[in-house]
Parts: structure tokens; sequence; C-alpha cells
């Protein structure tokens, strides 16, 4: 079977594997840094942690799923997880699979090798806690699962990690290829409609392209894979990137809500704007709250949408004590604007529509240097940075806002680590007061230097 491409540009790589076999060390010793929790407790890693990578300049993102668990007898996977990793690798674009070289090779091993075949997906199977040479012999009785290749590593010294990422990366782009190759991209609005199922996303969809184009159920969970459609209005091209229900941990199995999450993940880094969709009757669980910061800190424009506005029972405190409730719990993204809707009953889409053309006209546009670093001097002056831990003051020098889509805003200074994230998130407030950029995400670089 032909190996499978979801994305070329930007692989999504996996690591699988049974818990306490050591994924997370791996992953840390891949990034190079502690980026995940590490505990000689099974299971501890409870939800998908993803990193961007680049090595050898080639971009990619990993993700770390945690263990998926096996039946009581343990010796094989379950008919119900079998399935939900299947979920999980119908949304990656490679998988490690590890192995515990002290342990040995385990059926589960053999059975997550047997399902990643079938799906023609890339992959690499590796042995961890081979700490070097001497202990190889350990991962030998691996190549009895029938793989033909096995990578003995060690997430705790690096051993083998870097033949391991040289081999895992060959055919990926690099930076230069990813420029050189691809076409110009068409000025398009991309906007990924993710939410819990049963909230109207498809609906909603339907609204927006004006046909019944997604398949609408009151079943949750109809639509079960990223579906793109193209739309215009008013000369411009939008395309909705429909996505399936983001599940709550109280009704489904943990994987299940993992491969939920995967894709909706995909979707968020494909787009510019984001629509988080609630049920009005159901105000933002704390799965909602993890997919409105996973968009943020992708940096993607936001919108809350709540929708079946209409079948509320409500009086004319309703709407503004829900929005103080969604902005109490979402703070980490005050800039993001809230609407209420009826999907079904088209009720506010066009506003909607309108909100996104704001947005991504925040998304895209710039601010010259010269207006920007007034803005800085003057926010500054009013409300000074405290002063360093050495009782030194912080003297800012100049503000560049040098990319868009993100807008992203290199600010010069004097002391970058003396600023404190309390000061940061005060410069941010500033911004959008003197700016606006409704619904999007600003980052802020801060860098050292001289006026």
């Amino acid at each position: 079977m032909t190996p499978r491409n979801i994305n070329n540009i930007k692989p999504l790589i996996a690591i699988v594997g049974r818990p306490n076999v050591g994924k997370s060390t791996l992953f840390n010793q891949i990034l190079g840094k502690n980026a995940a929790i590490i505990d000689d407790r099974p299971g501890v890693t409870r939800d998908l942690h993803y990193e961007e990578m680049l090595y050898d300049d080639k971009p990619f993102t990993i993700i770390d799923t945690g263990g998926f668990h096996i039946d009581e007898a343990g010796d094989a996977i379950t008919l119900g997880i079998r399935r939900q990793i299947e979920e999980v690798f119908a949304s990656v674009d490679g998988v490690l699979i590890i192995g515990d070289g002290m342990a040995g090779l385990h059926p589960a091993d053999r059975d997550i090798l047997d399902i990643v075949r079938r799906t023609g997906i890339r992959h690499w199977f590796v042995v961890t806690k081979v700490d070097d040479e001497h202990r190889e012999p350990h991962a030998a009785e691996f190549y009895e699962a029938g793989t033909d290749e096995i990578f003995p590593v060690s997430g705790t010294t690096g051993y083998g990690v870097r033949d391991l990422l040289d081999t895992m990366t060959k055919e990926f782009w690099t930076r230069k290829d990813i420029a050189e190759k691809l076409p110009p991209r068409a000025d398009e609005i991309r906007i990924a409609v993710i939410g819990r199922p049963n909230v109207g996303k498809s609906t909603l969809v339907n609204a927006l392209l004006g046909e019944e184009r997604m398949l609408v159920s009151p079943i949750p969970g109809t639509t079960m894979d990223p579906i793109d459609s193209l739309f215009t209005r008013n000369d411009r091209t939008y395309r909705i990137i429909d996505t399936a229900g983001i599940r709550r941990k109280k009704n489904i199995e943990l994987t299940m809500e993992k491969a939920a999450v995967v894709r909706a993940f995909r979707s968020i880094d494909r787009s510019d704007i984001v629509i988080f969709m609630m049920d009005a009757a159901e105000i933002a669980t704390d799965q909602d709250l993890r997919i409105v910061g996973l968009a943020d800190e992708k940096y993607r424009g936001i919108i809350i949408v709540i929708n079946k506005w209409d079948t509320l029972d409500k009086d004319d405190k309703t709407y503004d004590k829900t929005v103080k409730e969604l902005r109490d719990r979402i703070k980490f993204a005050p800039y993001a604007p809230i609407i209420s809707i009826s999907a079904l009953q088209k009720l506010r889409v066009e506003k909607l529509i309108a909100l996104i053309d704001e947005i991504y006209t925040n998304y895209s546009q710039s601010i010259d240097e010269e207006r920007l670093t007034a803005w800085l001097m003057k926010t500054a002056q009013h409300t000074p940075p405290p002063l360093t831990k050495f009782h030194k003051p912080i003297i800012f020098h100049r503000a560049v806002m040098v990319a868009t889509k993100p807008p992203t805003v290199l600010v010069t200074v004097n002391k970058p680590a003396g600023i404190h994230f309390s000061y940061e998130r005060h410069l941010m407030n500033r911004f959008y007061e003197e700016f606006g950029y409704a619904g999007v995400p600003i980052k802020m670089i801060f860098k050292k230097g001289s006026a």
C-alpha cells in the first residue's frame, strides 16, 4: 500500500504505545526540553500534548498521545480501543510506535503495528530504554513483530534519537522546498468550525453555503471527518473546514476524545479564523476551554458562537449574563467576540459573516513602526514597567510589526527577561484599546536591543 500523505507541508506525527513505555521521555528528548510531565505511574499523560518542531530545517508537529490501554487480560487490545486508535491514525501523517526495551515485546505492540500497517500510514518502530550500544540486544526480539527496522533509543540519554529523526524526516519538505514549490495561496478566508457534537456546526455550514451540502442529523457525531466547502460572498471566497465534534469525557472513552482533538487540531492548523460553537443550553465546558485555548496558542482568529439562541427561555438580561459567564471562563482570549445565533433559523448568520470579514481584515493588517512605537512609549510613560529584580529600569526602544496572519509585534527593550507576564498582559490590553484588532490574538516578542 502506498504511504498516505495528509499534509506533506508540515507533517503531523503521533507517538503511540502502551502506558509507561517511555513515550513522554522520548517526546522531551526529541524537543530538547522538558515539555511533557514525566512520572513513573502509568497513564500520567492524560491529554494530547503537541509541539511544533524544526529538524534539519524541516518543520513538523509531534504529538504525545498518552498510553493506549489494553484489556484486563493484558494480551490484546480490545475491539473498542482498536477502533479508537484507528481514529487517531486517520488524522495524522506518521506514527512512532513505542515499545519498552526493558519489558520486551508485548502482544499489544503487535496489535498496534498491525493496525498501522492496514492504514498504510508511514511508521517507525522505536524501542526505548536502550541507553547504549551494549543494550541494543534488548531490542532484537521486537523484530518478531514483523517490522523491517527497529530504532533502539533512550529518551533519557538521547542514544539513537538523532538516527531516528534523520530517518523519520528524510522525505519531509524543508522550509526552502515549501517556499519554492508551493504556488501562491489564493486570497481566501479559511474558517474552521469546531465544537461538541450536535451543537449545529453542519447546520451553520449549510446556512453559510446556502444549500444542504453537509449531512445534518440529530444523532451526535454524524460528521466524522473534516470536509472543505467553498462559497463566495461580496467578491470574497471563504473555505469552510467542518470538523467532527469534540466529545465530552464523561460520554466517551479517553482515546476517542484524543481522536476528536487531533481532528480539531488539524482543522485549526489549516485555518485563519476559528468559529467555536456552543449550545445555548450548555455553555463553556472544560473541554470547550481546551479547544479555544488551542486556537489561541496557535494565534488564530477566534469567534465564540452561541447557537440555538432561539430555543432558550430568556429575558432582557440573559445575553449579558451569558457573555459575562463566558468572559469569566475564557479570560485568556478577551479579544474574541461573542455572538448568539440560530443556524437553523439563519438568525444573525449575515452578521456572523460580517464579523468574519472584520476579523480577517484585522488578522491581515499591519501597523507602521512610527505609530506602533509612539503607542509603546505613551503606554510605558503612563504605566512604567516594574524595576527588574536588580532594581534596574526597563527601557523600551521601539516596536515593529514584523508579520501578519497572525500580527506579530517585535518590541526592542534593554532587559527582555525583566518583563513580567502581568506587564505583558497590560501591554496587550492597551494594544487592543488603541488599535482594535477584535478577534485576533497578538504575538508579542521581546528582544534585547538599544536605541
